[in-house]
């Protein structure tokens, strides 16, 4: 039964649409030219493609061939436009988003759900992270030495974990996969367009790779090696509206404001700069005599440093901070009565400088062994990774020795930003002064998280192939340990003459940081912080800020699997394997509990066990010899956030009219989400470049995790009050786990190359895909907040020209607007309602096929071609006439990214 893609030769009859595939290309006038076109196509047959055109042919051949739902990319795809990281080229799959941290594509959304609900493999294994919970940041995988990604949408019960949104596997390179010797240097030089925004570091950046890769002679074993370097900046002008509430209906109106508006709370506006520097190295071993063995090594270290300073201007417009306004102005907006211009008076802005030094450390080590005995392949897989990030972010405060007037103020009401004409120039160095003008009770502070995380774990598995209805059996064991811990401690600054405030010295100055970006004629001193730290004591914060910032998390997950494969005709060719996974999980947590008796805090560990069984289906009918009907079924998981599975409690009281015991904390208790889940696919392929799908998924959860109260016992807990409680069961207020609703969605997506309409048009083609995706969960379990990182649609689009050593593309990628969680002011996780983007990255180059030049390539990239802004929305506090109202929160511009440089390949 040949399952393979059918070559061009086919005649050009036989390229008539499904009716599913038709419908899904209505609107692509391509696609109506080819069904005309007379069947010209013989010469394609001698034609040898290379670059993005090959890489496609690869990952087509991957989704055709593969059982479960899968989509795929290369090396070739990931290699250009753009190549920051691997997750620009993740992110340009079917279904699947990126999300921008501080400029990059950092992490992973599947299927219009955050993060947390996916898994990241490194060849087959569960890879640990730097950040707080299980996400991966993808940004610390140098794009150069990936040479494959696999996304399984549908499980695969002998992957060793997998998540209930889906499953992301990166594959290094194998040495004997290549037919010789072979080398590959590159190099780019790199510019943002927003220049440099602060003295310290520069608009321009590089990067540098090589990679080497070689066998023996008699191909029994071979080797490679990968370097990538990159040095990186990115430069960030940023805005951003605090908040906004109508105090009145809290009894403490805003003087100068109508008392049934609606005001903003305060603002900030600040230029950032920052350097991304990373060294990736990349080592396989690969051995295979002959016998039946065939083992492999590969190495993999990536340290990533980041440097940024960030200067800010920013300002309390509430009443509390004594601000008032005049000549107040209003406008009414989706029934809300804004104000939206006047002038604000008596405020004290603080000047923030801040400077932030982070550290990460990636390694992972594995070895593979796989055995033939007669039919039999038994498989011995032992990995170990462990990531390290040490960070600090220290900040300064200064401004004006008297209250200000911001000046005539205009309100942005929509996405953009508010403008402001304060008196004081926050950039006179002879004027500016270090104190602690909002009266935070510090003149500076600095955090120092310290994030561990480490993984050992060990996969046996045996299985062998049949010919007939029962094609393969497989069945395995797995084990693995992790370890996960936090410490974000956090030390003050006051200034050494008993905080008075003082001019900064001269000696410190350099030329000031220019905000008029932002429409407004400000600018802010600019001074060197870390010498500037001379000039301050060391004070320790309050230590009951301890408990929900140290903690850790140790997990311990043992899993069985099995896996039939079956291959038959019932009416129709028909594949598939019918699986089944067990895992057993035990967690425990430590953290700590404050105790205000004793002014200090006590150890607290907590944690509990679960077993899951998971079965699962993946059916592939080949309706026609072009057409494939798919459908997978499944019991699916996600650990739950391992920062909300902590152990450690803040905040316990006894309420003085209840008498009942409360408490904020973690819950070391915690199950994962847990899913049943229907898909189904239809694909139709033209051609070895070219494809129609159409897919439709259904998530009912079983399990939900959401923010809630739920009794706890207090028993030898200690009372802060004098109240005595009428019970010792009270309320924690925690993640816990909830009700179900449902995750569904659709997909379309297809790749199209104009070659099946004329030969002369070959080398042009378009790649594209859609998804809309929809919830339930937070209607059905009473949630305000929606799903977190869920974008209803997500759309990509890429035409590409490839021919006679001329590569030319462009790319957008589309996400509507989502809500998810980021990192707040002070370190902690915040909800934060990301509104919707399109970002359009091009690039063009020419690759020499002969002459002396042959192998060196030459490319120009441009990431960001827009400049479309990050922006932000947030609810009003109070006094909305709809409690959905939104309003402009951030508006950040990180400029374009311009690459130029090659490879050299011999």
């Amino acid at each position: 039964m040949n399952r393979s893609i059918l070559r061009p030769q086919v005649p050009a009859q036989r390229l008539r649409l499904t009716p599913v595939a038709a419908a899904a290309l209505l609107c692509v006038p391509l696609l109506a030219a080819a069904q005309a076109a007379p069947a010209t196509e013989q010469k394609l047959e001698t034609v040898t493609v290379t670059g993005f055109r090959a890489s496609l042919e690869s990952s087509i051949s991957t989704k055709r061939n593969a059982d479960a739902i899968v989509e795929a990319i290369s090396a070739e795809d990931i290699g250009k436009l753009p190549d920051v990281s691997i997750a620009d080229a993740i992110s340009r799959l079917p279904g699947l988003t990126a999300q921008r941290v501080a400029g990059r594509s950092s992490v992973i959304s599947i299927r219009g759900m955050a993060p947390r609900y996916g898994v990241t493999l490194l060849n087959g294994r569960e890879i640990v992270s730097t950040g707080d919970n299980r996400s991966v940041e993808y940004d610390q995988f140098p794009s150069e030495l990936i040479n494959a990604a696999t996304v399984y949408k549908t499980p695969d019960p002998s992957l060793s974990a997998q998540g209930l949104s889906g499953t992301v596997n990166m594959k290094t390179l194998r040495p004997l996969d290549f037919g010789k010797t072979q080398t590959v240097i590159g190099g780019r030089v790199e510019r943002n367009s927003n220049g440099s925004l602060n003295p310290e570091i520069s608009g321009n950046g590089n990067r540098l790779s090589a990679s080497y890769v070689t066998q023996s002679a008699d191909r029994t074993w071979g080797a490679a090696v990968g370097f990538a370097h990159l040095d990186s900046p990115n430069q960030e002008k940023h805005y951003k509206s605090w908040w906004w509430a109508n105090t009145s209906v809290w009894g403490s109106p805003l003087p100068g404001t109508p008392t049934d508006s609606v005001a903003l709370q305060g603002f900030e506006l600040g230029a950032a700069s920052s350097r991304q520097k990373r060294d990736g190295l990349m080592a396989v071993l690969e051995y295979k005599p002959g016998n039946g063995l065939h083992s492999t090594l590969d190495l993999y270290y990536s340290k990533f440093d980041q440097t940024e300073a960030r200067r800010t201007v920013m300002a309390d417009m509430s009443v509390w901070a004594g601000a008032s306004w005049s000549g107040a102005q209003t406008t009414v907006v989706n029934g809300d009565k804004l104000v939206t211009g006047g002038t604000v008076n008596n405020v004290n802005p603080v000047a923030l400088t801040t400077f932030n030094k982070r550290k990460d450390d990636i390694r992972a080590l594995g070895w593979n062994n796989e055995l033939k005995l007669a039919d039999w392949k038994l498989v011995a897989d032992l990995s170990w990774s462990k990531a390290k990030r040490t960070e600090q972010n220290a900040e300064l405060a200064a401004g004006s020795p008297t209250r200000v007037s911001l000046g005539l103020a205009n309100i942005a009401s929509g996405d953009g930003i508010s403008t402001f004409n304060p008196t004081f120039d926050y950039g006179d160095g002879s004027k500016v002064m270090l104190t602690d003008p909002p009266g935070w009770g510090r003149d500076g502070r600095s955090q120092f998280p310290k994030v561990g995380d480490e993984i050992k774990a060990l996969k046996l598995s045996a299985g062998r192939t049949f010919d007939g209805f029962l094609s393969s059996i497989e069945g395995g064991l797995d084990y693995s340990e992790r370890d996960k811990s936090m410490n974000r401690t956090e030390v003050y600054y006051n200034l050494k003459n008993n905080r008075a405030p003082v001019l900064i010295p001269a000696n410190l100055l350099h030329t000031p940081t220019d905000l008029s970006f932002a429409r407004s004629p400000i600018r802010m001193v600019n001074f060197d912080l870390p010498s500037a730290l001379g000039l301050y004591d060391v004070v320790p914060s309050s230590a009951d800020q301890a408990p929900g910032r140290i903690w850790s998390v140790h997990e311990k997950v043992t899993a069985a699997h099995a896996k039939l494969g079956f291959d038959a005709e019932w009416g129709v060719p028909l594949r598939g394997s019918l699986g089944l996974r067990v895992v057993h999980a035990k967690q425990w947590s430590n953290g700590m509990l404050w105790n205000t008796r004793t002014n200090q805090s006590d150890p607290m560990t907590g944690g509990t066990s679960y077993t899951d069984v998971l079965p699962s289906i993946n059916l592939a009918a080949d309706l026609t010899e072009r057409t494939v009907l798919r459908f997978g079924a499944a019991k699916v998981l996600a650990r739950p956030n391992m920062e909300d599975m902590r152990a450690g409690f803040s905040g316990i009281t006894v309420g003085e009219q209840d008498r009942r015991w409360s408490a904020n904390g973690g819950n070391a208790k915690l199950e994962p989400w847990r899913a049943d889940a229907v898909d189904l696919s239809v694909e139709h392929y033209f051609s070895k470049r070219s494809y129609v799908a159409a897919a439709v998924f259904h998530k009912h959860i079983t399990n939900f995790v959401y923010g809630q109260g739920i009794p706890f016992d207090f028993t030898g807990f200690p009372n802060p009050t004098q109240w005595t409680p009428q019970s010792n069961i009270g309320t924690l207020n925690t993640q816990a786990n909830g009700q179900g609703g449902m995750i569904a969605g659709t997909e379309l997506s297809g790749s199209l190359d104009a070659g099946l309409i004329s030969p002369a048009l070959d080398g042009i083609g378009v790649s594209f895909s859609y998804s809309n995706t929809r919830s339930s969960l937070h209607e059905e379990n009473n949630v305000s907040k929606p799903l977190d990182g869920l974008s209803g649609v997500a759309t990509n689009f890429t035409v590409y020209y490839e021919r006679n050593g001329i590569s030319a593309r462009i790319g957008s990628r589309h996400r509507s607007p989502f809500v998810t969680t980021v990192r707040g002011t002070f370190g902690e996780n915040v909800p934060s309602m990301i509104s919707g983007e399109t970002i359009i990255d091009a690039q063009i180059g020419y690759a020499f096929e002969t002459g002396a030049l042959q192998g060196l390539s030459l490319t120009l990239q441009v990431n960001n071609l827009r400049d479309r802004p990050y922006r932000t929305r947030v609810g009003i506090s109070s006094g909305a006439s709809d409690p959905n109202s939104t309003l402009p929160e951030r508006f950040t511009s990180y400029g374009r990214q311009l690459l130029l440089g090659g490879t050299y390949k011999f």
